[in-house]
């Protein structure tokens, strides 16, 4: 307990300057998307302006966290051929060129490169202990654990039958408002709780400024005590960076602030028995593991090898300290990977299809997609292409009947306009009773949840529940439903919705015909959106059908859901959005318009929306009724053919799932599946280029596919929008795959089958605690093996290189990312021309592979498994 100083009242430039400050300091929380929308995001992403190694290490530092595999599981990639010693050299001398000019060491007789002493202690030397868990006090962590509870009560819209006080005034002066009756922390700062807590100013930055004052902390201190208190609950810190920047302005639940998050955990500090050491993390460098004793390296190098040159030996590893090791090893991963992808896209490649196709089928980019595409191509005359899956139309969507519209758009792009979903026949009575059907059964459900939420009503729930959830629930654990393999749109309705069946519906995207719902855009609108998907993607021939595909994952019990949909869409489905592209495409008035801008789409050409369901590998085709006759024959054997590769793909995802291969499909819908579905795992690159580049290689889900034709781009804005946005998204969710797999418990959302939802917002590992960021472990974890190689993003183009360097110097953000290697690029100007790295430095210098580069280890290379260490 510190002295108290007097209160003073801040001046508007003080405020301004404390308020920067917290901004600053909570910058280095990612922000957090709530669970009903999920949006990968990388956990270090606050921490960008710096490169790759110094921002991990300022991580392992500030978070106490894990930054790269450990050395063991380096050393069973090498195991198993996926990182050669060839790999490790180069990594090597790219870390530390100079070892090229030392000279060799007489080691037991033997000379030695000091490249070889080093890989040798890579593969072989003594491992560092870790270091035990941060200890911060027993007072520290009990106050934790009360803010984290008061955190969950604030903004919880759900399961709390009293809410706090004053909620409208802020988290700060709520929580000031009921702490003095809060037993817990009490019994933590002391019986004269209340009295000290009614001194505590009511404005959260005047709490601030009091408790810096009080601990004489100077205004070069300032960031990093508030970072201090900040990081003391960085799950919660992360949901408050994005109410304060990126929550819609129209949401209506409450709005945790990082500033009152800060205030609160301050005061609990001012007022507790031991304090924190609001100095303790100023050094962001601080090691995250013990190191390994220098001498025990020396001993391992010379009692395997033999030798006397002790001082030489340990200068050369001296050099190379734990982080560097694992560094290094994390490159050689990347090179492996990079060399066995370049060397299948440096062979032929496909040969151009010069007859029209009977399909054209535009998939989201997902990785996810790139096995159903090869699957379906091998059925028939069918184009795919590859598209950010919101397919370039950046809008809020409201759904029939619903006063609430969502982004359906990458969170990066702000949509301007609105799109409502409205019933084809609004007097047709289907109409009116599906709508009367979903009024009553949101009522239903609220009231069900209210009455769980109660205090008393659980019990009586219970009682006159019980019998009839009780043998449903045990139904639906001894005998999970299956999916239904009906996509002909006719299958029988389930009998629990006896009533009010979906109307034909369609979005208005008409601005003048949707005056009365505040819907639509205007003719220049639609066009410039349907050029731009068209010329973005690099169509320049039309089949008669063209189907326009979402993706989605349909799954039970799952608080992750919207994790497994699609990221382009701001964590929802992609149906809607391909129901508003196809709209688009197919108005007369659109067409026309595109016709003076250089484009034509036949007029026997119409275009199609659809959906895959990546749990149950079902493509669903929309709105049949509006398909001309004519291409619906072309339409019923594209269907069989969908059916057909979904269900191709699906055995091929049950060689990587466990359980029952038979039953793939129906893991969405079993409610005690913790593994519907891998979701991205395994993503390791983002290719822009033609199809023909990867058409014939098995990529094994592994890549990002954005259709790009650099003919067709002459002034390269197609390219610039691609590596502008859905790079930098891929490069989020790549983020979030590698850390939630080399630091679970910190940058991942822990064990799934310890969750419990808080709020609408998100899960706790167990009863209490932090607000859990990131991937549960099931999700890039089947035990102790790897279902995700935690690899930083490789970018593949195919574009001129000079194209590709003027997008990178004009985008600072792009250019952060490229020059401090938080993503790689290789490129090539076309299939003839070899492939070219893009250094950190800038520039470009040729790609050759590790070590041997004949002929036959470049094909010994491009047959290899590109499969990550899980297989089943």
């Amino acid at each position: 307990m510190t002295t108290q100083l007097a209160l003073t009242a801040l001046s508007a430039s003080d405020r301004g300057r404390l308020v920067a400050d917290v901004s600053t300091a909570g910058s280095i929380a990612a922000p957090y998307w709530p669970l009903t929308a999920f949006v990968a995001v990388n956990p270090l992403g606050g921490l960008t302006n710096l490169a790759f190694a110094d921002a991990t290490a300022a991580a392992r530092g500030w978070f106490g966290a894990r930054t790269h595999l450990p050395l063991e599981a380096y050393r069973a990639e090498h195991a198993r051929g996926t990182v050669t010693d060839a790999d490790l050299d180069r990594a090597i001398l790219r870390h530390d060129p100079s070892l090229v000019d030392r000279q060799p060491l007489d080691v037991g007789g033997i000379r030695m490169d000091p490249v070889e002493l080093v890989r040798w202690d890579l593969l072989h030397g003594p491992v560092a202990e870790p270091l035990p868990p941060r200890q911060t006090g027993t007072v520290a962590d009990a106050l934790d654990e009360i803010m984290t509870g008061w955190c969950a009560a604030f903004v919880d819209e759900a399961h709390t039958p009293w809410p706090m006080p004053d909620r409208a005034r802020g988290f700060y002066r709520s929580w000031l408002a009921v702490a003095g009756s809060d037993r817990r922390l009490a019994a933590v700062i002391g019986r004269d709780a209340r009295g000290r807590l009614a001194t505590l100013p009511d404005d959260p930055a005047e709490l601030l400024d009091l408790v810096l004052r009080t601990r004489d902390i100077s205004d070069d201190g300032r960031i990093a005590a508030l970072r201090t208190w900040i990081l003391r609950t960085p799950g919660w810190a992360g949901f408050a960076r994005w109410c304060d920047q990126w929550a819609p302005e129209d949401r209506d639940a409450m709005r945790l602030r990082m500033l009152d998050l800060a205030a609160v955990r301050a005061a609990m500090d001012h007022l507790a028995p031991e304090q924190l050491d609001l100095y303790g993390c100023a050094d962001p460098a601080a090691p995250a593991s013990a190191p390994a004793d220098l001498e025990r390296r020396v001993d391992a190098v010379i009692s395997a090898v033999g030798g006397d040159h002790r001082e030489a030996i340990a200068e050369l590893l001296g050099s190379i300290d734990d982080d560097d090791r694992v560094a290094i090893w994390l490159a050689a991963h990347e090179w492996n990977f990079r060399d066995r992808l370049l060397a299948r896209l440096t062979g032929p490649v496909a040969a151009p299809v010069t007859a029209r196709p009977d399909a054209q089928l535009v998939f989201c980019i997902d990785v996810r997609s790139e096995g159903f595409r090869r699957q379906l191509e091998a059925l028939g005359a069918y184009e795919t292409y590859g598209f950010a899956g919101f397919f370039g139309v950046p809008v809020r969507w409201r759904p029939l009947g619903s006063p609430v519209a969502q982004a359906r758009c990458p969170v990066l792009v702000s949509p301007r306009h609105e799109i409502a979903e409205v019933a084809v026949d609004p007097s047709d009575s289907e109409a009116a009773g599906y709508l009367s059907t979903c009024s009553a059964t949101a009522g239903l459900h609220d009231a069900f949840y209210a009455a769980k939420g109660g205090i008393a009503s659980p019990f009586a729930l219970a009682e006159s529940a019980g019998w009839f959830a009780g043998p449903v629930a045990a139904a639906r654990t001894l005998a999970p439903p299956r999916t239904s393999l009906d996509t002909s749109g006719t299958a029988k309705r389930p009998w629990w919705k006896p009533f009010g069946a979906a109307p034909r519906t369609a979005p208005v995207v008409d601005e003048v015909a949707g005056v009365s719902q505040h819907s639509g855009l205007s003719l220049e609108e639609r066009t410039l959106f349907a050029e731009a998907i068209v010329t973005t993607i690099g169509m320049a021939e039309f089949a008669p059908v063209v189907v326009l595909c979402g993706h989605g994952s349909e799954t039970t019990n799952n608080p992750h859901a919207s994790s497994l949909d699609c990221g382009a869409c701001g964590g929802a489905p992609g149906g809607a959005s391909a129901r508003i592209a196809v709209a688009i495409l197919n108005d007369v008035e659109v067409r026309a318009g595109l016709v003076d801008r250089g484009i034509t789409i036949p007029a026997d050409t119409w275009f199609v929306a659809a959906e895959h369901d990546t749990a149950a590998d079902l493509v669903t085709i929309f709105d049949r009724d509006t398909i001309p006759v004519a291409a619906r024959t072309a339409l019923d054997a594209l269907q069989h053919d969908l059916d057909v590769a979904g269900e191709r793909n699906a055995l091929d995802r049950a060689q990587r799932l466990p359980g029952n291969a038979s039953r793939v499909r129906d893991r969405g819908r079993d409610w005690a599946q913790v593994r519907p579905e891998w979701g991205l795992a395994g993503n390791g690159a983002f290719i822009i280029g033609p199809r023909s580049m990867t058409a014939e290689h098995d990529l094994r889900g592994r890549s990002f596919l954005h259709s790009y034709v650099a003919e067709r781009d002459p002034d390269g804005v197609a390219l610039e929008t691609i590596m502008t946005a859905p790079l930098v998204v891929a490069q989020w969710i790549s983020s979030q795959y590698y850390f939630s797999t080399v630091e679970p418990e910190i940058f991942g959302a822990g064990d799934k089958m310890l969750h419990n939802p808080v709020g609408g917002i998100g899960v706790v590992v167990g009863q209490s605690g932090d607000l859990a960021v990131g991937l549960p472990m099931q999700s890039v974890m089947l035990g102790e093996q790897r279902a995700h190689d935690p690899l930083r993003l490789l970018a593949v183009v195919q574009a001129p290189l000079d194209r590709i360097e003027g997008i990178i110097l004009r985008n600072s953000g792009l250019r952060q990312l490229v020059e401090g290697e938080w993503i790689h690029v290789v490129a090539r100007a076309s299939d003839n021309d070899a492939w070219s790295l893009r250094t950190p430095s800038g520039g470009w210098e040729p790609w050759h592979l590790a070590g041997d580069s004949t002929s036959d280890h470049r094909l010994s290379l491009a047959t290899t498994d590109l499969s990550t260490p899980l297989s089943i």
